[in-house]
């Protein structure tokens, strides 16, 4: 079940039953879940398993089409992420990053990215760095822009793939799974996705 505490203030409970609403609608469940990867790539910080997983469980053995429509909007929503951290600084960034708490996990993620941006982005989805706070970050550092959608385009491609895939094998005991075995599982994906590109290599 959708855990509805994540959302505190006055209007949450409202909020949270919208973005379980739209896991649940069948007929636009592409772009949903393409809106849904936009948030969880941009403004919510906290990770949209618990709707994903009931999603893909729901269409079964096309879990992976859900998971290609969640990267396109994960991948959208931290674009502009990037472009808030390189265009909009201090009027944006670093109030939202105070709002929410976040000041010290933006300063370790642009420390990180400034000694090297590509393994930084991409490890992100395994940190405790929130993703967005990491895109913002990169556009604040200068990280140059082919080099970010690269990163995170892989790694959270490696991120939702795996995910489908475990949905696909498991049905809806993929969240206890995945919430115990979270980096194996990431790296298992990572390990198939180099196996398939140096099979197509050779």
């Amino acid at each position: 079940m959708f855990p509805l505490f994540i959302v505190k203030d006055q209007y949450g409970l409202g909020v949270a039953r919208y973005l379980k609403s739209l896991s649940e609608n069948r007929k636009w469940m592409g772009p949903n879940a393409a809106f849904l990867g936009f948030l969880e790539g941009s403004f919510v910080p906290f990770p949209m398993e618990p709707l994903f997983i009931p999603m893909m469980a729901s269409v079964h053995r096309r879990a992976w089409l859900l998971a290609l429509w969640m990267v396109v909007g994960n991948v959208a929503g931290a674009a502009l992420m990037y472009a808030l951290g390189a265009r909009l600084l201090e009027p944006v960034v670093e109030p939202l990053m105070a709002t929410l708490n976040m000041t010290e996990d933006f300063e370790e993620a642009s420390k990180s990215l400034k000694e090297n941006a590509f393994i930084a982005l991409f490890t992100v989805g395994i940190t405790p760095i929130p993703f967005q706070v990491g895109a913002a970050a990169a556009g604040a550092v200068g990280v140059l822009t082919p080099i970010f959608l690269f990163a995170v385009s892989l790694s959270r491609g490696i991120r939702y793939l795996a995910l489908a895939g475990l949905v696909m094998l498991v049905g809806q005991r993929a969240s206890v799974l995945l919430k115990k075995y979270e980096k194996p599982i990431f790296i298992g994906g990572l390990l198939l996705f180099i196996g398939i590109i140096a099979v197509a290599m050779l």
